[in-house]
């Protein structure tokens, strides 16, 4: 279908004349965030003597777009009113011969009249699309060659609930940069339990995650109302910014209504997320739904066990309970999950039929915490052998130059 729609449309641009590939990345923003952290990091990363790469967004260029233009890349922003025809210069200008989209579609038709493969990233478990945007997520298949999906969970969602075809999806892993959390290693500690209010006796599960109620906050709550019916030295510590204020002054409340503010903590958002590891035991992550976690990469490369619930890729890194415990999360298989599902789930404190489970979770790490310190350092390993961002960089390059020889046949 793609194929007999780009037939109708111009040819190619005309090739570059330096022997490098010119790749165009699209996102929504270049502010701050953790997806344009994401874009950033890899756009970076790129073999510069292979591949040109220009970011264009249709939104605010920021903080992070400045820190693109400071490494060297291109960033442009997109005219607000009719961006497209200052998009077709872009693409005639550089010669772009492939783009890469991240949670943005305002070139696809562009990139179709011009005949330039286009790669969409598929970043989460899209179960918070509405009706609509499934459907126009859908109809927008036609113009992606082809999905890198970050996990799993992700790729089955997209497949069984998006209509994308199984065959045009490649999932690959969200690595973390090694060198970046070596250097943060090594850096003077500035956080310390006393600090929080936390005694040297208490075991710490960290949960660093934005207070989005998506990341099971209630779901946390319940299970420490079951945990603290056998013991009281367990405490959450959840670190994270804010994104909707009076969602989180309502689960603020609720804490305070159940008496378990002193157990569940909610002093905001750290930057220098290795204190919090650094003082924590292991760490705890029962979302309802996720992509690929950094936050679980970094948890891996600071040798923390980890207890998460079954969705985006923490059954691809907890394996036969070596590094942590696998929950089962809430609603079943990820498919099963909705935009309302997860809504009511996430924004309304209940009883979970996971929280015991949770709890016994919790429980079993607290009471073995030299066995569970001991086997958490294979988390590490993994990181270093599987997940180094160098080398998801390296099969993200690898995929361009295969979709783009594929149009060249």
């Amino acid at each position: 279908m793609l194929q007999t729609v780009l037939s109708l449309f111009k040819k190619p641009l005309r090739p570059r004349s330096d022997g490098r590939l010119a790749v165009l990345i699209e996102l929504a923003s270049f502010d701050k965030g953790g997806l344009e952290k994401v874009v950033l990091d890899s756009a970076i990363a790129f073999d510069r003597s292979r591949f040109d790469v220009t970011i264009v967004t249709p939104g605010k260029v920021g903080h992070l777009g400045q820190v693109a233009r400071a490494a060297g890349l291109r960033v442009v922003g997109l005219p607000p009113r009719n961006p497209l025809p200052a998009y077709e210069r872009i693409l005639r200008e550089l010669g772009v011969g492939i783009a890469m989209s991240h949670f943005s579609n305002t070139g696809y038709e562009v990139f179709a009249r011009h005949q330039i493969p286009n790669i969409t990233f598929i970043h989460n478990v899209y179960a918070f699309f509405s009706k609509e945007q499934a459907e126009a997520f859908a109809r927008n298949d036609r113009y992606v060659d082809c999905y890198v999906s970050v996990s799993n969970n992700a790729t089955r969602f997209a497949v069984q609930n998006l209509g994308v075809d199984a065959s045009k999806v490649v999932t690959v892993p969200n690595g973390l940069i090694i060198s970046e959390h070596e250097a943060r290693e090594k850096r003077p500690i500035k956080l310390e339990r006393s600090q929080l209010g936390l005694a040297d006796t208490d075991y710490v599960f960290a949960n660093i995650a934005s207070y989005n109620l998506h990341k099971g906050h209630y779901v946390m709550v319940d299970a420490m109302r079951h945990l603290m019916r056998r013991r009281r030295d367990v405490k959450i510590l959840c670190v994270g910014n804010i994104v909707y204020p009076p969602h989180v002054d309502a689960l603020r409340q609720y804490l305070k209504d159940q008496g378990l503010e002193q157990n569940i903590l909610m002093p905001g958002y750290f930057a220098d997320v290795e204190d919090v590891h650094r003082i924590a035991d292991a760490f705890l992550l029962p979302s309802f739904i996720e992509g690929w976690s950094i936050a679980m990469n970094e948890a891996m490369f600071y040798q923390k066990p980890m207890i998460l619930t079954d969705t985006g890729a923490s059954a691809e890194v907890i394996e036969d309970g070596d590094i942590g415990i696998l929950v089962p999360n809430e609603y079943g298989d990820t498919p099963n999950l909705n935009s309302r599902l997860l809504d009511e789930l996430a924004y309304t404190p209940r009883s979970y039929g996971i929280a015991p489970v949770l709890a016994d979770a919790m429980d079993e790490m607290a009471s073995n915490r030299d066995a569970w310190r001991k086997k958490a350092t294979a988390g590490r390993r993994k990181i270093y052998e599987r997940f180094d961002f160098s080398k998801i960089v390296g099969r993200y390059q690898e995929i361009i130059e295969s979709v783009v020889g594929q149009r060249n046949r």
